[in-house]
């Protein structure tokens, strides 16, 4: 590291790191963390003893400092995809990867590499079922051609329910674009490689957010609206998990319970409705007792509204292809 160079490992005092730890980072603050939890570890190594028996190099571990905390990610805040948005979406992705945002957004929340290494085996439209397997990437240091490879995590391997409203959309897909008779044909056919790399799909998406007003949309949020839609729809937290495939409820809650704005005031108001009915149940038991029946009543109806739009967009792009 420059900030240490010149010293050796055993010359390096925690006032050295001190500079180093308060001075800036101008490579931001995830890799100035990455930085001291390998430095951290490095001292630490080097005051234990060596697996051939020889002492260890240091008494003391000189990096005496705490390491930071996790950077509020700026993404968290990004409202999930609407409707109407999606449908949008959809209609200005090429045909051949339409598909992909109504997977992603309502079939499990799959992530790009996911989209990318379907094959038409993992589609079990008889019983309705999903099967995440593979991913994508480009190999070591991420070059070469993009290629199939393993997922993310063991838990993102997983079965996925396909949606009743999503089987034709994904029939028709598979008898205009896919080898049927090759299980291990991919879903997502590229047209000039044999397999369809997160680097394009990620391009296609990025034309399509702009058509969609939604110009701070990345594919992989898409996978967090499912998340959040389905925390809203009442999924618990086992269930979002199983469905995008975390290991951690720490980072499903983290990265994907997205608070919706309208959400949090009707839960605000149905609470302070109910315990102000109770502190004042002798005069205005009915009047709060109405109120909770009006706001439940508008909640339901935007859900219709919600459920009808998502129709409509299907009925159209069906009618389209």
């Amino acid at each position: 590291m420059p900030a240490f160079e010149g010293l050796r490992l055993t010359e390096i005092k925690p006032r050295h790191i001190k500079n180093w730890y308060d001075g800036p980072h101008p490579e931001g603050q995830w890799s100035f963390r990455r930085a001291c939890m390998r430095l951290k570890a490095v001292f630490r190594s080097a005051t234990t003893m060596s697996m051939d028996g020889s002492p260890p190099l240091l008494k003391d571990n000189p990096f005496i400092f705490p390491i930071p905390p996790e950077p509020d990610s700026v993404r968290e805040d990004i409202p999930p995809v609407t409707p109407k948005q999606l449908r949008v979406l959809a209609e200005n992705m090429p045909d051949y990867t339409r598909l992909t945002v109504f997977l992603s957004t309502l079939a499990g929340g799959l992530r790009c590499g996911e989209l990318c290494g379907l094959q038409v085996g993992d589609i079990d439209l008889d019983n309705k079922i999903l099967r995440v397997r593979r991913s994508v990437n480009r190999g070591h240091l991420d070059r070469g051609e993009a290629r199939f490879a393993k997922t993310k995590t063991k838990r993102s391997v997983r079965d996925l329910p396909i949606p009743d409203a999503l089987v034709d959309m994904i029939r028709e897909h598979l008898h205009t674009f896919c080898d049927l008779y090759d299980p291990t044909s991919p879903v997502f056919v590229p047209r000039r490689v044999k397999v369809m790399s997160q680097t394009t799909l990620e391009a296609q998406f990025a034309r399509a957010r702009k058509k969609a007003g939604r110009y701070d949309l990345m594919l992989h949020d898409l996978r967090a609206s499912h998340a959040t839609l389905l925390m809203l729809k009442g999924g618990t937290l086992r269930e979002v998990m199983n469905q995008l495939g975390h290991a951690s409820e720490k980072v499903a809650i983290k990265h994907y319970q997205r608070v919706v704005a309208e959400h949090q005031r009707q839960i605000v108001n149905l609470l302070a409705d109910e315990f102000l009915q109770e502190a004042y149940a002798e005069g205005t038991q009915t009047d709060s007792l109405e109120d909770i029946v009006n706001i439940t009543e508008q909640r339901v109806r935007e859900l219709t509204r919600m459920i009808a739009d998502f129709k409509q967009a299907i009925d159209e792009l069906n009618l389209a292809s």
